[in-house]
């Protein structure tokens, strides 16, 4: 599985934890498997743009919030997680659409 990809993984399980929900709950919330929803998490699947943005709004985040540091390889809580999308994340955005391709 791409790096990043995993990363962004890593960050939806980050975030689910942090709000205190259920891998079962996020994935029945969000239309997929537990399993399928583990394997995001661990790096081992994908995730649609589409499902990425159900996340987003289940978690209540910024759809930034998903690629924080992503270049460095570490992902971290934003400082402000309820600043406005900047041009640099779209652009590591694209990096990531791209690469699905």
């Amino acid at each position: 599985m791409d790096k990043d990809m995993a990363l962004i993984g890593r960050r939806v399980k980050f975030l689910r934890m942090e709000r205190n929900i259920q891998q079962t709950k996020l994935a029945e919330m969000i239309g997929v498997s537990q399993t399928h929803l583990s394997n995001v998490e661990g790096g081992k699947a994908g995730l649609t743009i589409p499902n990425l943005i159900k996340i987003r709004h289940v978690l209540d985040c910024p759809i930034s919030e998903f690629f924080v540091d992503i270049e460095d390889g570490a992902p971290v809580k934003a400082a402000n997680p309820v600043e406005e999308i900047s041009v640099e994340d779209i652009i590591k955005i694209a990096k990531v659409i791209k690469g699905l391709k």
